[in-house]
């Protein structure tokens, strides 16, 4: 299901047969260096992440989706807000296929998906965690409106830096 477009970009709920594409972007070291734990994912993990994305939909309205680019149909990536089980607020992520980084597509999506979580589903503040060498994602999220909140140690002991945005930052 189609919930979210942009200029380039539609953005839709998993769906299974997503999983092959999705495990092609998320089994890049150069993709999963940002994400979660840090390692390229497994086609089962793959799997398993859509069927979480989907019950996500169904419990929480909303979960981690599909980015698709319109002039060529394909899947290029993901983004959603999550709710890592680490936390207790929604985070933003996103991710694309590293042929695509450069072209605009996290700026373009990011502000889209925020705005989506503070308004359509009504949640309060949003959070992003991201890697103090990740310059990139620093900069996608800063020009979205998030603000630095602080620095801190993940689980898996490496720093991250969190950002936020509140309800009232959106206009």
């Amino acid at each position: 299901m189609k919930f979210l477009e942009t200029s380039r970009l539609i953005v839709r709920h998993f769906v299974p047969e997503d999983a092959e594409a999705l495990f092609k972007i998320h089994s890049n070291p150069l993709v999963a260096q940002h994400m979660g734990d840090g390692k390229p994912l497994t086609y089962e993990r793959t799997r398993k992440w859509i069927e979480t994305s989907m019950r996500n939909y169904q419990t929480k309205g909303f979960g981690a989706s599909a980015v698709i680019d319109k002039s060529t149909c394909e899947l290029i990536g993901c983004c959603g807000i999550i709710y890592d089980p680490e936390r207790s607020e929604p985070e933003i992520i996103y991710s694309f296929d590293p042929c695509r980084w450069g072209q605009g597509f996290a700026s373009e999506i990011v502000p889209a998906m925020l705005e989506y979580g503070l308004q359509q589903c009504e949640v309060s503040r949003i959070l992003a965690t991201i890697a103090p060498e990740n310059l990139a994602s620093q900069r996608v999220v800063e020009k979205a409106g998030m603000v630095f909140l602080r620095e801190e140690i993940e689980s898996d002991g490496l720093p991250s830096f969190v950002y936020f945005i509140e309800v009232a930052s959106i206009g």
